[in-house]
Formats: structure tokens, sequence, C-alpha cells
């Protein structure tokens, strides 16, 4: 266990870095999802527009294409999921120990002011 501010100051930015860690991969799958989002559009609108949507050849690979994209969309949201509650977690942790530091310096600055305190009526009186 920490014992003083300086140990828990350290283990609050490790906790922080964690913490950043968490929404950058939050992040990162927020735009895998959305390029994955655009390739099934385009292959859609390909579909339904051109006149390679009559060719069984194309629309076979369109086919393809999209169970691929659904697949890994699945994924994703699973990994996403995943990630999601981790990162509610190290929010979580993140300020548990803000307020554990906080607590911690209060208590060092009252001992600090006892101890000065201490010293002064002992350099008057004593």
């Amino acid at each position: 266990m920490a014992r003083n501010s300086h140990e828990i100051e350290r283990l609050f930015r490790m906790q922080k870095q964690i913490f950043l860690f968490s929404s950058w991969l939050l992040q990162k799958l927020d735009a895998q999802v959305y390029q994955l989002s655009e390739k099934e559009r385009r292959i859609l609108l390909a579909l339904s527009n051109g006149d390679l949507a009559q060719h069984d050849r194309f629309i076979a690979n369109a086919a393809e294409r999209l169970r691929r994209i659904i697949e890994e969309m699945a994924r994703l949201s699973e990994a996403r999921s995943r990630v999601n509650s981790e990162f509610d977690r190290q929010r979580m942790m993140l300020k548990l120990m803000a307020e554990r530091l906080a607590k911690m310096r209060g208590e060092e600055q009252r001992a600090e002011e006892e101890r000065d305190l201490m010293d002064l009526l002992e350099r008057r009186f004593g």
C-alpha cells in the first residue's frame, strides 16, 4: 500500500495512462466500424444503381464481401463492448485514485502544519 502522496501520485499517473489507452482503443474501434460501414454503403450503392448489379458474378462477390463485413462488424461490436467496460472501470479507478491522492495530500498538509505549530510552540515556550 502506498505510504505517501508521491507514491499515490505515481500510481495516479500510471492509472491515467491506462485510461487514455482505453480511450484510444475505443476511438480506433469506432474508426474501424466507420470504415466498414462505408464499405458496406458503397457495395449496396453499387448493387442498387449499376449495370453491374445484373451480373451474377458481381452479385456473388458483393454478397460475400457483405457477409465478411457483417462478421467483422460483429467482432468489432463485441470488442468495443469489452473495451468500453474496461474504459468505464478505468474511469472509476482514476476518479478513486484522484480522491485518494487529494485525501493523502490533505493529510500530509495537516501533519506538516501540526509539526510547524509544535515547532513554533516549542521554540516559543520550550
